[in-house]
């Protein structure tokens, strides 16, 4: 299926919707259903006689069975329904499989339907020779040729169901319409690489959605899926990135840091250079961490470089705010201040019991607060930093690039939601019977992509930010 651009997308609320999920069109009425967790359990008996006994002689024998099996009124694929006939149907049914279908063919699924599940077929088919390990690995096989709806046999089985649904007088085919019946009438006749197959198979598979799809089991489906899980280990794979171990942009910011110290003395005794310097320097001291604690490839150097950007953008915006708000470097200070006096506050008053041995440190906060002037004149902002959304202030600078696309993906590392949870702590398991389920990353493997050319690309900004007030050094700036 192609892929849906985001201007196809439809915004109610605060929801972008797809074509096919916008509740005012057929998103109300569609109901998605997973070939693999609901519908191939159900036919995996039917995926094993053409897997085992060859395309060609696999689909001429299914087209017997399903004759006999019309012929006496018990033309079911489904094997939830067929477990629900009554017992000498049941026996009559497989019987009937059984004279096209070697008891070896369908023994590897009595490993998954065992007695306490449908012990008829169970005993029709259980082969006491059979290699449990050999029958495994067949089941397995099965499982990952046809864990995608568009593979090949998946569609072989599509087309066997369907012509179960032909034959018992479900499919009624408009004489205006005649790529149906050929598809019906030819396709076992052709092989995959053939062209008409490019045709037909689209046919099938849409015909069995209509038909078969809707009458699984979803708890047969559950059961089979726990059997399968059951009988094998997880394989977890991780994702391999290349590291970037190159600390001379690093090195570099760490010589322009030096020079900054040594220099700009004019400027020193100025809250503008103290705002501009501080968070500068709070972004190198992340910078710093990130680089020094190889903290590039883990959860924290996202979380951390989300900080970096909006330290940056904060930066920025009172930059261009200069001009129209004066004082706008007392009032950037005077609101964080605020916001450390509103926690000091709760604290000083036992709001709230924190340990001594907390990382809040009462005494100190008290000290910050009431630095520049006594607490009883600092006022306390419960809002955003002079009431602009960080989205907008992202605006107001010309930094949308960075807003939707790095500071929107590492908010999910910030807020813990599931992309980033997905990302960095859990892990695919690369086991078809596990219907490739993801497993925790309970031993801390999987190593993420380096943001160290993220915080590069974000030092030169801040660099070039304030190089028209902080004199930058020469080697710098030549590069």
């Amino acid at each position: 299926m192609d892929r849906v651009q985001l201007s196809k997308h439809v915004k109610k609320g605060d929801t972008l919707y797809t074509p096919f999920t916008d509740p005012g069109g057929i998103g109300s009425t569609l109901k998605l259903s997973s070939w693999s967790q609901k519908s191939l359990p159900e036919f995996l008996w039917i995926g094993l006689i053409i897997f085992k006994q060859g395309r060609k002689r696999g689909l001429e024998n299914l087209y017997k069975i399903i004759d006999e099996l019309n012929n006496n009124e018990m033309c079911i694929p489904q094997f939830s329904k067929i477990h629900k006939m009554e017992k000498a149907k049941k026996e009559k049914y497989w019987s009937i499989v059984l004279k096209y279908v070697s008891v070896e063919v369908l023994a590897p699924f009595t490993i998954v339907v065992t007695p306490d599940i449908d012990d008829v077929f169970y005993n029709v088919f259980f082969d006491s020779g059979m290699e449990i390990d050999k029958g495994i690995s067949e089941m397995f096989s099965i499982v990952k040729e046809c864990n995608k709806f568009h593979d090949e046999l998946t569609t072989d089985i599509c087309f066997a169901v369907d012509w179960f649904y032909v034959k018992r007088g479900n499919v009624f085919i408009s004489n205006k319409i005649d790529i149906l019946p050929k598809a019906l009438t030819d396709y076992y006749k052709y092989e995959h690489f053939d062209e008409e197959m490019r045709m037909y198979r689209p046919v099938i598979r849409s015909t069995f959605q209509a038909l078969g799809n809707r009458d699984c089991s979803n708890e047969f489906s559950t059961v089979v899926w726990e059997r399968l899980g059951e009988i094998s280990e997880c394989n977890p794979l991780m994702v391999l990135w290349k590291e970037n171990d190159d600390m001379i942009f690093y090195e570099k910011t760490t010589k322009v840091m030096d020079y900054i110290a040594a220099t700009n003395e004019d400027k020193k005794m100025d809250i503008k250079y103290a705002v501009v310097m501080g968070i500068t320097c709070y972004i190198y001291k992340i910078y710093k961490e990130i680089m020094e604690r190889n903290l590039q490839t883990d959860i924290s150097g996202r979380i951390l470089f989300r900080t970096m950007i909006e330290s940056y953008i904060n930066l920025k915006y009172i930059m261009l705010q200069e001009t129209e708000v004066p004082d706008v470097y007392e009032r950037f200070k005077a609101y964080g201040i605020g916001k450390y006096k509103l926690i000091m506050a709760k604290m000083r008053e036992e709001k709230y019991a924190v340990s001594s041995e907390a990382q809040i440190e009462q005494k100190l906060m008290e000290l910050l607060v009431n630095e520049d002037m006594d607490e009883s004149f600092v006022d306390m902002s419960l809002g955003y930093f002079d009431k602009t959304q960080i989205n907008k202030k992202f605006l107001k600078c010309d930094e949308q690039m960075l807003y939707e696309m790095y500071y929107e993906y590492d908010t999910n590392y910030t807020h813990g939601f599931w992309g980033a949870i997905r990302e960095s702590s859990m892990l695919i398991c690369d086991n078809p019977s596990h219907n490739y389920h993801t497993i925790p990353d309970y031993y801390a493997e999987q190593k993420l992509k380096s943001v160290y050319a993220d915080c590069e690309m974000l030092m030169k900004k801040v660099f070039a930010l304030i190089s028209d007030y902080i004199e930058l050094p020469s080697f710098y700036l030549k590069e």
